[in-house]
């Protein structure tokens, strides 16, 4: 008798459930105006944003690593990365951000997100390799500067490089250290 008593109170458990669910499944469909078709899209829609998102992405192997913000890829594609402004090769903090970027993607295979075309033909891009953002990390490691002038809306980014200067974290530690920007001006051929 006990067994049976746990059997109904289990199928009416279950039954429930599927009332419950077969609800708000209703009330969606109903929601839409009751057509099964903007429901059933709807639905699609909100499930498959991030897989929009990775769409808009091309992949390819670094071959090269110029400095802290710019790579070439197998494929020929010149790769700026986008929101920020690493130290120029042969000024101080130059070399340090170039091996910071070329331990975490040489040779490897990444993703980017294209922003732009830069002046030079170059592809400004968000640069992701295993999933993780590369452009911040190189801001929170203390190897680049965020670049506000192209990327305003970039909090992330801003968030990173504040945090990477107050730490004195990464070329960071010289309080002296001359942003790339300014270093190109002085150093015009």
């Amino acid at each position: 008798e006990m067994f049976i008593l746990k059997i109904r109170k289990f199928l009416t458990g279950l039954f429930i459930g599927k009332l419950a669910i077969s609800a708000v499944i209703g009330l969606a469909v109903i929601s839409c105006g009751g057509k099964k078709d903007s429901f059933v899209h709807s639905l699609k829609d909100k499930f498959s944003s991030s897989k929009k998102l990775n769409e808009k992405r091309s992949g390819g192997l670094v071959v090269k690593v110029y400095d802290g913000d710019t790579v070439t890829l197998a494929n020929g594609t010149k790769l700026r990365f986008y929101g920020i402004d690493a130290p120029e090769l042969h000024q101080k903090g130059g070399k340090f951000a170039r091996d910071s970027l070329c331990k975490k993607i040489c040779d490897k295979k990444i993703e980017y997100e294209p922003m732009s075309t830069d002046r030079y033909g170059r592809t400004v891009a968000k640069v992701y390799y295993n999933g993780e953002y590369i452009n911040h990390y190189m801001v929170a490691s203390g190897s680049a500067w965020y670049y506000e002038q192209y990327a305003k809306d970039a909090v992330d980014l801003k968030a990173a490089f504040n945090n990477a200067r107050a730490k004195r974290i990464g070329i960071f530690r010289d309080y002296n250290i001359e942003m790339p920007s300014e270093y190109r001006k002085s150093h015009k051929k």
